[in-house]
């Protein structure tokens, strides 16, 4: 067999086989997303609406997002303490808040992407 026979021929079985590999892959991912689409609807009607309170301290309010950056402690049930931001029921809540205040708070939701902070309050310091 000549050698641009053997060339052609390898080159076409590695593109056959990229592209079998390919669809396969394709068709994984479109397995996964919709396993992972039912666990979270699962997770969701197990875990149902809660409500969270825990301590923080303000890192930043971004009003014009409705959000707030607190780095809080452990809060049981929901998620380890870290730094992150919070979504706001009422805008009214952290209109005197001040970066660097200690405060209380309530989170209601169903879960750690799906909580919106319902009340605040100061701590004395």
């Amino acid at each position: 067999m000549r050698l641009w026979r053997v060339v052609l021929l390898l080159n076409l079985a590695l593109g056959a086989g990229v592209l079998l590999g390919y669809l396969a892959w394709g068709r994984e991912i479109v397995r996964l997303e919709l396993a992972l689409d039912a666990a979270r609807q699962q997770s969701a009607a197990v875990r149902g609406e809660g409500t969270w309170t825990a301590r923080g301290v303000v890192r930043a309010v971004l009003p014009d997002r409705n959000i707030i950056v607190l780095t809080h402690e452990d809060i049981p049930g929901l998620m380890p303490s870290m730094t992150m931001g919070f979504k706001v029921h009422d805008p009214r809540l952290y209109q005197d808040l001040d970066i660097g205040a200690t405060i209380r708070f309530t989170l209601k939701g169903t879960g750690p992407d799906n909580t919106e902070i319902v009340a605040i309050a100061r701590e004395r310091q």
